[in-house]
């Protein structure tokens, strides 16, 4: 009974709580032992001594505790058991369609199959890396057991009869340990060895299959490049049988195009997810815009701006957004993805080209659209028959023909993006035109894709255009909402950033663009691969080792930097031809980000280009030098206008005077500063010569000014009646404050005339001219209507 109870409390007790009771057990039995004076029957085990004894039999049990713990939580392969039977599907899905590419040439299923098995790849790397250390650890413990089964004291000790009765109890629970764990081990390592061997295979398979495309891939580029069939003038029609093959090659390409977009949206669900939440924030933006006006009741506000993409419900706008940006989720989709989602969008152009485009520019979209059916579905078409490179070589020459009819009708109208279109119209006519060559010359491979790859990239230059008109009046929504809601973003200059987000969407647009005319042509893996070649190969100039795209990084980032500190004077409400009290009162804030983001620029320039701080400082010797012998003047201009943006000797929109020069402050830069004279011409100053010559601010506290201007009139009348008309004309002006008040003279006096000088305070220096003449002309008046001539 003793003994079934200390099993189960020793069961029940945690690690480290059945751990010391193993270990108390142990030393109460050899209590025992020394206190009765008992004698193992081994005369070699009492040499040993009790106390290493009983350390051997505490380690064995710990040892078999660690590993049966080990073994009922370390090794869980559920996952990799659970995923394999997908990543084998997968692979075999692919295998099949492979099979397939002998006489079907599909390029971008091809390019997406190569992505494919390289992340299956990088799973099954994974598992197998798992599997590995799984069974290094079984190994491990394997050895472990075999220690102690070798453990010659072990065997004598427990052979000992005197022992044994003893620790009858402890030698029980040790030896059911011992068979779990040994059980377990070998069950576990039986199973890992499996599972070791069906991924090993499944590697194995994939790597073949990435061999097996970088073939065809490579076959398609000799195939297209060399001589496929006969001349166009030699063909012969082919047979009812080649019609039953291809027929049956048709039925088997259409269900392997349907199995890899079912794996495809499986496997890569989350691009379509962030492209549909991409498409809904567009649209919740230009809603939420839309129903701000309504609510303000500033509706009539938009007949003065003609939007032409987007509407009260603008869902065909956000399509367009969603099937222009497909690229930059995924460069390698399947090719009926890519027919589907280029379909959908062109029928979704013609529908918002026919509201905005002129009649005749419609009709020629509408044969593009139409071309773009014919030749992708022609595309597909699998054998070289007569009658089907016949009609391949009219559409080539109906394409070129059209091209060319196209590109003169669109030079004559103002449509979006015109000049990237032209462009693209001249690539669409020399892509048909080698098509058409090919096709008589037996190239019916290069034929197929130089035509399909002319009319997409046609029909995406177009979607483009219309995808950065469309965010352009969005962000012109936005604008009108601020300028009406008022507040500081009303003060922004939204003509600079339109047309900052105008040449990002553009130089975007230029970028996907040529990304998808590599990938249609399969030439982006050997344009990526040569300029990351180029970019990225060490190269020297003497001891100095660079990378050009250091270089690139750096001239990058100093331009970047240097378009920013330009155009950050759009977030402080600063045009060209405005004069907000705004800015003036944000000029420190202005010139000191400015400062800030070209020193940050060029720290982080310096960073990426990659040079070590030894090289960095010889330059910086180098350009001391250079100080020290011409570039002082620009060093004195650069410092002077650090000096200008924390002393503020004036201010963006002061009045000031340099010698016999008088304008308005248009800009404060860091090497120079900007002045709008009064002839209206712009004077560029050097900071140093603002900070050591003499100027005079006008407006440095406020914008009033004294102007005086003579008055001479005829004698007849007292001096204290003709300054009491002029005050009156003078008080019915804007432009004269009331504080000073206004003041007349009289300079001298005769018989003839009365001469008189009139001082008068105006609240806008930098309309004196203006002001004068209106103040002239009003006394002039006020003088007639009280008979008063001027003499």
């Amino acid at each position: 009974m003793r003994i079934v109870v200390i099993v189960l409390i020793t069961m029940s007790l945690p690690k480290s709580a059945a751990c010391r009771h193993i270990k108390d057990t142990l030393h109460f039995r050899k209590a025992i032992l020394e206190k009765h004076a008992i004698v193992l029957s081994d005369s070699a085990l009492n040499a040993i001594g009790l106390d290493s004894l009983l350390g051997k039999i505490e380690n064995v049990h710990l040892t078999l505790d660690r590993i049966n713990n080990t073994i009922g939580t370390g090794f869980d392969t559920h996952e990799l058991e659970k995923g394999f039977p997908e990543v084998d599907s997968n692979v075999t899905l692919i295998d099949e369609n492979l099979t397939l590419y002998d006489n079907v040439i599909d390029v971008k299923n091809l390019q997406m199959f190569e992505v494919l098995l390289a992340d299956l790849q990088r799973q099954v790397v994974d598992w197998r890396d798992q599997l590995f250390k799984y069974d290094k650890d079984l190994e491990g413990m394997n050895a472990e057991m075999n220690v102690f089964r070798h453990d010659t004291v072990l065997h004598s000790l427990m052979a000992d009869t005197a022992f044994r009765e003893l620790y009858i109890t402890e030698i029980k629970d040790l030896k059911s340990k011992w068979a779990i764990a040994k059980k377990e081990i070998n069950d576990n390592q039986g199973r890992i060895k499996q599972l070791q061997s069906e991924v090993s295979n499944e590697y194995f398979e994939t790597i073949d299959l990435q061999n097996k495309i970088n073939a065809l891939l490579q076959k398609i580029n000799l195939k297209s490049l060399g001589k496929e069939y006969e001349f166009l003038w030699d063909v012969n029609s082919l047979n009812s049988g080649m019609d039953r093959q291809a027929a049956q090659l048709i039925r088997k390409s259409y269900h392997g195009q349907r199995k890899i977009l079912h794996y495809y949206f499986e496997r890569n669900w989350q691009h379509q997810f962030w492209l549909l939440v991409t498409g809904l924030l567009f649209l919740f933006w230009v809603l939420k815009n839309f129903k701000r006006l309504k609510e303000n009741k500033k509706e009539d506000e938009l007949a003065a701006h003609s939007f032409s993409y987007i509407n009260k419900m603008p869902v065909l706008s956000m399509l367009v957004v969603m099937f222009a940006i497909t690229t930059f989720f995924d460069i390698h989709p399947p090719t009926a993805y890519v027919v589907i989602t280029e379909l959908l969008m062109v029928i979704i152009l013609t529908i918002l080209l026919a509201r905005n485009w002129p009649r005749d520019l419609l009709v020629f979209w509408i044969i593009i659209a139409c071309l773009y059916v014919v030749v992708t579905f022609a595309g597909t078409v699998l054998t070289p028959r007569l009658g089907l490179r016949i009609f391949l070589a009219s559409l080539s020459a109906v394409s070129v023909v059209f091209g060319l009819w196209w590109f003169i009708r669109i030079r004559k109208h103002t449509i979006l993006f015109s000049g990237m279109i032209k462009f693209v119209s001249v690539v669409y006519i020399l892509l048909n035109a080698i098509a058409f060559v090919a096709n008589l010359y037996g190239r019916l491979s290069l034929a197929k894709i130089f035509s399909v790859t002319a009319i997409y990239g046609l029909t995406q230059v177009v979607g483009l255009s219309v995808l950065i008109q469309i965010v352009t009046e969005a962000f012109q929504l936005q604008t009108l909402v601020y300028r009406l809601n008022g507040g500081l973003t009303s003060k922004l200059n939204f003509q600079r950033l339109e047309l900052l987000l105008r040449r990002t969407l553009i130089v975007m647009s230029v970028g996907l663009w040529t990304v998808v005319f590599c990938i249609s042509l399969n030439m982006y893996n050997m344009v990526l691969d040569g300029l990351t070649t180029l970019l990225t190969t060490p190269r020297k100039i003497g001891g100095t080792s660079f990378e050009i795209i250091n270089i690139l990084l750096f001239v990058g980032i100093i331009y970047i930097s240097n378009q920013l500190q330009q155009g950050v004077g759009a977030l402080y409400g600063k045009t060209q031809d405005k004069w907000d009290p705004e800015v003036k009162k944000n000029s420190s804030r202005l010139a000191m980000t400015r400062l800030f983001l070209i020193v940050v620029g060029f720290l982080i320039a310096v960073a990426a280009s990659g040079l070590p701080m030894d090289k960095i400082t010889i330059v910086l010797g180098a350009l001391g030098v250079g100080i020290g012998l011409g570039l002082q003047t620009i060093v004195n201009n650069l410092v002077s206008g650090v000096i200008l943006i924390f002393e503020q000797p004036f201010r963006i929109g002061d009045f000031i005077e340099i010698g016999d020069k008088k304008g308005r402050v248009l800009d404060i830069s860091i090497r120079s500063s900007k002045i709008v004279m009064e002839e209206g011409a712009q004077l560029i100053i050097p900071n140093a010569d603002l900070l050591s010559g003499r100027v005079i601010n006008w407006t440095l506290r406020d914008d009033n000014a004294r102007i005086e201007f003579p008055v001479s009139i005829e004698s007849g009348h007292s001096f204290e009646e003709v300054q009491q008309i002029i005050k009156e004309a003078l008080a019915d002006s804007e432009y004269v404050t009331k504080d000073p008040p206004p003041e007349i003279l009289l300079l001298n006096l005769n018989e003839k005339a009365m001469n008189l000088n009139v001082l008068v305070w105006i609240n806008d220096v930098h309309l004196t001219q203006s002001i004068r003449s209106h103040l002239l002309n009003k006394i002039f008046n006020n003088l007639k209507k009280h008979d008063i001539k001027i003499s």
